[in-house]
Protein backbone atom coordinates (compact mmCIF):
# COMPACT_ATOMS: atom_id res chain seq x y z
CA UNK A 1 0.00 0.00 0.00
CA UNK A 2 1.59 3.32 -0.90
CA UNK A 3 1.13 6.29 0.91
CA UNK A 4 -1.28 8.10 -0.42
CA UNK A 5 -3.58 4.86 -0.39
CA UNK A 6 -2.66 5.05 3.77
CA UNK A 7 -3.55 8.68 4.12
CA UNK A 8 -6.85 8.44 2.07
CA UNK A 9 -7.90 5.44 4.49
CA UNK A 10 -6.84 7.64 7.53
CA UNK A 11 -8.52 10.60 6.64
CA UNK A 12 -11.66 8.54 6.05
CA UNK A 13 -11.35 6.84 9.06
CA UNK A 14 -10.41 9.64 10.89
CA UNK A 15 -13.59 11.74 10.05
CA UNK A 16 -15.82 8.64 10.78
CA UNK A 17 -14.61 8.02 14.23
CA UNK A 18 -13.97 11.84 14.88
CA UNK A 19 -10.58 11.30 15.71
CA UNK A 20 -7.33 13.66 14.84
CA UNK A 21 -5.71 11.91 12.29
CA UNK A 22 -2.11 12.13 13.43
CA UNK A 23 -3.56 10.86 16.42
CA UNK A 24 -4.81 7.33 14.91
CA UNK A 25 -1.78 7.37 12.76
CA UNK A 26 0.55 7.30 15.82
CA UNK A 27 -1.92 4.57 17.11
CA UNK A 28 -1.51 2.51 14.29
CA UNK A 29 1.78 2.58 14.53
CA UNK A 30 2.22 1.72 18.02
CA UNK A 31 -0.57 -0.92 18.16
CA UNK A 32 -2.14 0.76 20.98
CA UNK A 33 -5.11 1.32 19.51
CA UNK A 34 -7.15 1.38 23.00
CA UNK A 35 -6.30 5.20 23.91
CA UNK A 36 -6.98 6.42 20.32
CA UNK A 37 -11.04 4.64 20.98
CA UNK A 38 -11.10 6.54 24.19
CA UNK A 39 -11.40 10.11 22.02
CA UNK A 40 -13.72 8.30 19.65
CA UNK A 41 -17.82 8.74 20.02
CA UNK A 42 -19.50 6.85 22.37
CA UNK A 43 -21.58 5.07 20.04
CA UNK A 44 -18.52 4.11 17.14
CA UNK A 45 -16.78 2.56 19.87
CA UNK A 46 -19.54 0.63 21.43
CA UNK A 47 -19.56 -0.38 17.91
CA UNK A 48 -15.74 -1.27 17.31
CA UNK A 49 -15.54 -3.51 20.79
CA UNK A 50 -18.63 -5.34 20.19
CA UNK A 51 -16.90 -6.21 16.88
CA UNK A 52 -13.88 -7.02 18.31
CA UNK A 53 -15.66 -9.15 21.04
CA UNK A 54 -17.33 -11.17 19.13
CA UNK A 55 -15.74 -13.49 17.27
CA UNK A 56 -18.21 -14.76 14.46
CA UNK A 57 -18.47 -10.74 13.87
CA UNK A 58 -14.85 -9.94 13.86
CA UNK A 59 -14.91 -12.98 11.59
CA UNK A 60 -17.55 -12.01 9.12
CA UNK A 61 -15.94 -8.27 8.86
CA UNK A 62 -12.56 -9.69 7.90
CA UNK A 63 -13.75 -12.19 5.19
CA UNK A 64 -15.73 -8.61 3.64
CA UNK A 65 -14.37 -8.27 0.06
CA UNK A 66 -13.63 -4.17 1.49
CA UNK A 67 -11.69 -6.09 4.37
CA UNK A 68 -9.82 -8.80 2.25
CA UNK A 69 -8.89 -6.11 -0.26
CA UNK A 70 -7.35 -4.00 2.48
CA UNK A 71 -5.00 -7.45 3.63
CA UNK A 72 -3.58 -7.91 0.38
CA UNK A 73 -3.09 -4.24 -0.09
CA UNK A 74 -1.22 -4.49 3.59
CA UNK A 75 0.43 -7.68 2.62
CA UNK A 76 1.99 -6.24 -0.63
CA UNK A 77 3.37 -3.56 0.93
CA UNK A 78 4.94 -5.95 3.39
CA UNK A 79 6.60 -7.33 0.84
CA UNK A 80 7.99 -4.57 -0.79
CA UNK A 81 9.32 -3.34 2.70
Amino acid sequence: MDNSNINKMLNQLSKKLNIDKSKLENAAKSGQIDDVLKNADSSQTKQIQEVLSDPKKTKQILQSPQAQKLIKMFENDNKNN
